[in-house]
């Protein structure tokens, strides 16, 4: 059975981790959508890469943590593989800094045998266990129009001002009708069917797509709602990336001790409140993780 792969990387800071990346997924039946941070210098990334089957946006987006220009970017790549002029089953978002803990085969035979599945961490909010309140939806979160640090401090004063004084919420009910807020994690695997009905809802909705502009993390509600209101819910299990969190803002960088515990087993299986399922990458990794990546490549090949 064919099973065309479309990866959608999002990067901004790990170039030469980014090469191993791509040469670690590349098959001949993929095909790797890029978007590097636009603050960001764009030829480390470029300068290494003699495969064809990738392709760079070339309209960049400054990307900013817990912004929707994050969103922003990842509509653009998925814009970009829906136009290609091959079709693609299942489009993956990852990170420039994410490494498979799989062979490329092992990834693709697992997408033929879950073909139909929806890899999307998703629960309803207000979600304790999973750290996604309301708030994320009621406060309002001002957007960084210019790269300066005093800018960024300005906006934090604002949000805190706002939320701790004046304790103004947006009504989150009345902007999103009759949608239910769902959220999950950033990283997924949707079918080209589902991506395509993303882009639908983004195109005839722009209210909504307004009030997400303004939300905190929305990378991590704006897909997930989107989901969790149609027919592609039916068919939603949990996501494929591995990820260990030192809070619940910033996970950890992957170290030799963790690579070690994840490719003893057989396969990388989790259960927690997103539900059971394997795991076929990992995030983060230093620039400089050769090390790593290099003994998870002797294992997987083998």
């Amino acid at each position: 059975m064919s099973m065309r792969l479309a990866y959608l990387i999002l990067a901004h800071n790990t170039p030469n981790h980014f090469h191993r990346l791509i040469n670690a997924l590349n098959t001949h039946d993929v095909h790797f959508f890029i978007h590097i941070d636009k603050k960001s210098y764009i030829s480390p990334y470029q300068e290494k890469n003699a495969i064809k089957n990738i392709t760079f946006i070339v309209d960049r987006v400054s990307v900013f943590w817990g912004e929707f220009s994050l969103v922003e970017a990842t509509l653009k790549l998925m814009q970009a593989a829906l136009r290609y002029q091959d079709k693609f089953d299942y489009l993956i978002l990852i990170s420039g800094s994410d490494y498979p803990l799989k062979s490329a085969n092992y990834i693709k035979n697992h997408f033929i045998q879950e073909n139909g599945y929806e890899f999307i961490n998703l629960v309803e909010m207000p979600n304790k266990k999973a750290d996604k309140l309301l708030n994320r939806l009621y406060n309002y979160q001002p957007q960084t129009l210019y790269n300066h640090r005093y800018y960024s401090i300005i906006k934090r004063i604002f949000g805190l001002v706002n939320t701790r004084i004046f304790h103004w919420r947006r009504d989150y009910i009345k902007a999103l009708g009759d949608l239910k807020p769902y959220a999950g994690s950033g990283w997924w695997a949707l079918s080209a069917n589902a991506c395509e009905y993303i882009l639908w809802f983004t195109q005839t909705n722009p209210k909504i797509v307004k009030f997400f502009k303004h939300t905190f993390i929305p990378d991590e509600s704006f897909f997930h709602t989107i989901i969790g209101n149609s027919e592609f819910k039916n068919k939603v299990t949990r996501n494929l990336t591995f990820t260990k969190w030192q809070n619940q803002l910033n996970p950890e960088f992957i170290n030799m001790e963790d690579v070690q515990n994840l490719l003893k087993m057989d396969k990388v299986m989790i259960d927690d409140v997103y539900g059971l399922g394997e795991l076929l990458f990992a995030r983060k990794f230093y620039d400089d993780s050769a090390n790593l990546t290099n003994m998870i490549d002797k294992i997987t090949l083998n």
